[in-house]
C-alpha cells in the first residue's frame, strides 16, 4: 500500500513539475466527516430514524418500566412468597428481561440497516457534488479518503497499473527461477 502511495504521489509530483506555469493545477481536499455530520440531508435522515423507530423505542421504555416494577415488587414482597410463587415471580422477571433485550438488539439491528441505507445514499449524493463542484469550478484533483474528483489529465491510473504489472512480472520471473 505505501509503495502505491509513493507511486501514485510520484506521478503526481511529475505532472505537477510539467505543467507550464500558464496553467496552474487547481487541487482541493474535502473532510467527509464534517459533511455527513452537518449536511442537512443527513439531520434529517437522523430525525426520519428517529421517527422511523420512535414506537419501538417507546414501547421499549415502557417493557422497561414494567421489568422494574416487577422487580421492586418482587424484592419487596420476596419474604412473604412461597418457594414455587418466587420461582414464578424469578422466571417471569428473566422472561421479560431477555423480551426487552432480544426486542432491544432486533431494534438495534433495524435502525443500524436503515442507518446504513441513509449513509450509503448520503454519501453518493457527497460524491456526486464532490465530482459537480469540482467541474464548475475546475478542479483539477480533489481528495478525500481518496479521490473522489480528478480532471483527466491527472489521471496516472494507466501509469500505475503498468508499474504494478512490471513488478509483478518481474516478481514472477524471480520465482520461476
Amino acid at each position: 500500500m505505501r509503495k502505491l502511495l509513493k507511486v501514485f504521489l510520484a506521478g503526481v509530483l511529475t505532472i505537477l513539475s510539467s505543467q507550464s506555469l500558464a496553467e496552474p493545477v487547481k487541487l482541493g481536499v474535502v473532510n467527509v466527516g464534517l459533511l455527513l455530520e452537518k449536511a442537512p440531508q443527513a439531520q434529517a435522515a437522523g430525525k426520519n430514524l428517529e421517527k422511523e423507530f420512535g414506537p419501538q423505542q417507546t414501547e421499549l421504555k415502557k417493557l422497561a418500566k414494567q421489568l422494574e416494577k416487577k422487580q421492586q415488587d418482587y424484592q419487596k414482597n420476596q419474604l412473604i412468597l412461597s418457594d414455587s410463587q418466587k420461582v414464578a415471580a424469578e422466571r417471569e422477571i428473566s422472561m421479560l428481561t431477555r423480551d426487552i433485550q432480544r426486542k432491544r438488539n432486533d431494534i438495534q439491528e433495524l435502525v443500524n440497516i436503515r442507518r446504513n441505507e441513509e449513509l450509503a445514499s448520503l454519501q453518493s449524493l457527497v460524491n456526486q457534488a464532490i465530482k459537480e463542484i469540482g467541474k464548475q469550478q475546475k478542479f483539477d484533483l480533489i481528495l478525500y479518503e481518496g479521490i473522489a474528483y480528478t480532471n483527466n489529465r491527472l489521471d496516472v491510473t494507466q501509469e500505475v497499473l503498468e508499474y504494478l504489472e512490471k513488478e509483478y512480472r518481474k516478481k514472477r520471473a524471480n520465482f520461476n527461477k
